[in-house]
């Protein structure tokens, strides 16, 4: 009896780590150079860059905000560098994520200096295809979803997210659409405002200077896609929900799977100067278990602890 019960409470923690906790798919916190996992693509590869392991601490960046001691760098992307025209570059994880609902996390910061910066959109993403950049503005590009946000809070628009007509999305949706929550797309809305006030951030409205941590929620089941980022207090805040009335949902079409993306575009024609990029870092991608998976969690959990008492009253005895 004792030994059904250790082997019931190892099987009841096996499935916690891999289901509630969620299993990893995809994990790296850019401490040494991954380029070989992913794919960069680009409209122009030669008016931006892309640098994995780079040291953003030397270069006088707080540490993220999930990062450890000692784990100093992350993948930087800078666009419009050298042609003063609206650039993209978008880097592409090779693991495809199949799973029929999962997690994306990431940490973004979004560096500038002053009144030379030049609005620069952060664009992580889910479902991408692997060939096709991301663009929220003119020309308007990409596959699967993402969602944008500026650092500055230089543009009309500087919360946008974008579903590809694959899945029954309009590409960029418009800021009138339920899924923007009535916060509308304007960092100077009051939402945004007390999202990231300044101080901290350089520009109140968007986190200028200062890290956030995105989440991308996929629910292939339910059609359902949340997009959220931390405050300044690190209190992770709902940004975009494509199906937020349950009583009335609008699900997208199809399956967002595929492969997950980190991107940066400039959609301004100002050559952006070296201050200005966006560097990402520990992302990680993880599994989500369904219902029926949590249900036979809480079962084993009932028979590990029948067993316990049986156990208990034999000893007793």
């Amino acid at each position: 009896m004792h030994r059904l019960f250790l082997i019931l409470v190892f099987a009841l923690g096996s499935f916690v780590g891999q289901t509630v906790h969620g299993q990893a798919l995809i994990s790296d916190n850019f401490e040494t150079d991954t380029s070989a996992n992913y794919a960069v693509v680009s409209d122009n590869p030669a008016n931006g860059s892309v640098t994995f392991a780079f040291d953003y601490v030397t270069a006088g960046i707080p540490l993220a905000p999930r990062s450890v001691s000692g784990d100093t760098s992350g993948l930087k992307l800078a666009v419009n560098t050298s042609l003063t025209a609206v650039n993209s570059q978008t880097v592409f994880n090779s693991t495809a994520v199949t799973a029929a609902q999962y997690r994306m996390l990431v940490d973004v910061f979004m560096a500038y200096q002053g009144a030379t910066a030049t609005t620069i959109y952060a664009e992580p993403g889910v479902g991408g295809d692997g060939t096709t950049y991301n663009s929220v503005f003119s020309p308007i590009s990409g596959s699967g979803s993402f969602m944008a946000f500026t650092g500055d809070g230089g543009s009309s628009s500087d919360y946008r997210w974008y579903l590809s007509s694959a899945n029954g999305g309009a590409t960029t949706v418009p800021n009138t659409d339920p899924s923007y929550l009535g916060h509308g797309s304007n960092g100077s809305g009051a939402f945004y405002q007390s999202l990231f006030p300044n101080p901290p951030s350089t520009a109140a409205g968007s986190p200028g200077n200062i890290w956030t941590t995105v989440a991308i929620d996929v629910d292939n089941v339910a059609g359902r896609i949340t997009y959220s980022m931390t405050d300044t207090a690190g209190n992770s805040q709902l940004i975009f929900d494509n199906s937020p009335n349950p009583l009335s949902p609008t699900p997208f079409t199809g399956l967002l799977q595929g492969l997950v993306s980190l991107g940066a575009t400039d959609a301004f024609t100002s050559l952006s100067p070296a201050s200005v990029f966006v560097v990402y870092d520990n992302l990680e991608v993880s599994a989500v278990p369904e219902p029926a998976t949590a249900a036979a969690i809480g079962f084993v959990g009932l028979m590990a602890l029948s067993v316990r008492r049986r156990v208990g009253r034999h000893r007793r005895s």
